[in-house]
């Protein structure tokens, strides 16, 4: 233990006497969103690190690019400008969003956008809707006031399975492989099966609703480890990788990436705090 964890906890504990006056609690709140800004939960990509990555990994010109949960766009129109001699296969399981993905990629050549999801078995997903289109998912926390009141209703959407789209498709390499479906990312990337060697870069996200899809982060790296990757977090401007602790379980909604061993010049690139 340093110095500066040695004071924190001695500080910590002579507070923690107080717990129950408005004062202490104020504070805490106050620790908690220092504490969350430092572990850089934060969805804007421009700030995050997550456009950084595409940035910093242009160099590299990738050719075939996933994004699934492709939402209205974002990611797939980002990597169409950043990789344009590329092939971006994009998904979107919710049907009225994926109305609002073709309108804004309308004049992309290289984008193929996919009305469904993908998924570790093909079959049908009930998914919980609210009024904003960037959150629907197929879990919701039961017995959480906001998460109650917010998604009001669900619909039955298709997947299809990841490692049948890629043997139907001819793959034989996926550079980036892009995953933002709230909760379910663990599912897409059993269901690339053994197809998932062919991928080199994986981003996904870790939060708030891996508590009910019951995926602890531990899950996503000895997954992925045993394939040959590392994991590490997205911060705003570099990639930490990391040998896990069970501390970084928090549910904090932060995005990861894995890259595969071998893959040492990328793995260095993005490590650099540039």
């Amino acid at each position: 233990m340093n110095i500066f964890s040695k004071v924190a906890a001695r500080v910590g504990r002579v507070l923690a006497r107080y717990r129950g006056y408005s004062f202490f609690d104020g504070l805490e709140s106050a620790v908690y969103a220092f504490h969350q800004s430092l572990n850089n939960v934060d969805f804007q990509t421009d700030r995050n690190g997550e456009r950084r990555v595409l940035q910093k990994l242009q160099p590299y010109q990738f050719k075939c690019l996933f994004d699934v949960g492709a939402n209205v766009g974002e990611f797939s129109i980002e990597a169409a400008g950043l990789f344009p001699n590329s092939t971006i296969h994009a998904f979107e399981i919710v049907p009225s969003t994926f109305e609002t993905l073709i309108q804004n990629i309308d004049g992309l050549h290289n984008v193929i956008a996919n009305p469904v999801g993908l998924s570790s078995d093909g079959s049908k997903v009930s998914i919980n809707m609210g009024d904003e289109i960037s959150t629907a998912t197929a879990f919701k926390i039961d017995g959480m006031k906001y998460h109650d009141e917010y998604y009001h209703q669900a619909i039955l959407c298709e997947t299809i399975k990841a490692s049948d789209y890629v043997r139907a498709n001819s793959i034989s390499e996926i550079d980036f492989l892009k995953i933002d479906v709230e909760g379910m990312d663990m599912q897409v990337i059993k269901g690339f099966e053994k197809e998932i060697s062919l991928v080199r870069v994986i981003q996904f996200e870790y939060g708030i609703f891996n508590i009910s899809s019951h995926d602890l982060l531990a899950d996503f790296c000895h997954y992925l480890e045993g394939y040959g990757f590392v994991v590490g977090k997205i911060y705003p401007r570099c990639v930490r990788f990391f040998d896990y602790h069970f501390s970084m379980e928090n549910f904090h909604g932060s995005n990861y990436l894995a890259v595969k061993k071998n893959e040492t010049e990328l793995i260095k690139v993005l490590s650099a705090h540039d």
